[in-house]
């Protein structure tokens, strides 16, 4: 009989655990910050990029909003829910509050047209997101079996 690796959220010590589940939305708050900080050129100069940034931005607190509550007690940092949701926006999307937090920090960064905002954006948000998903996905597909590799097949990111 041979014994299965565990998978990386499993091999977390608690301590650990506890320290990403604070430092990954801190990643996030700290999207915020360099917003407020950095210099700002609205719409990198083009007016339109304005409104097209706070259409993204807030389509992406909507997304990022319904996930969540959609999620209901599966809602957590590390991925661990007793059930696997696949209706409401979770019917087409996979990671729709991942998407929701891209949209909301690409669409401020856009509208505020910070430069360092961006890099941020495109070095820290977009690769965590991508990295969290993917572990998570693994995370599901050992606890949900063909279950979630059928959903997966269904939807997109």
């Amino acid at each position: 009989m041979s014994e299965t690796k565990p998978d990386f959220w499993e091999s977390l010590s608690p301590a650990k655990a506890a320290v990403v589940t604070v430092v990954v939305p801190s990643l996030y708050l700290l999207a915020l910050v360099v917003a407020w900080f950095s210099s700002k050129h609205f719409g990198f100069g083009f007016r339109p990029l304005v409104y097209v940034g706070v259409i993204v931005g807030l389509s992406g607190v909507v997304l990022w909003i319904v996930a969540m509550v959609q999620l209901g007690k599966s809602l957590a940092v590390l991925p661990g829910g007793d059930r696997l949701v696949t209706q409401g926006v979770y019917r087409y999307l996979r990671h729709p509050v991942y998407l929701g937090i891209d949209m909301t920090l690409f669409g401020l960064f856009l509208a505020v047209g910070t430069t360092s905002g961006m890099i941020y954006f495109f070095v820290v948000v977009l690769p965590l997101n991508i990295i969290r998903s993917r572990l998570e996905e693994k995370a599901l597909l050992r606890k949900f079996g063909k279950p979630y590799e059928t959903y997966r097949q269904q939807t997109w990111f």
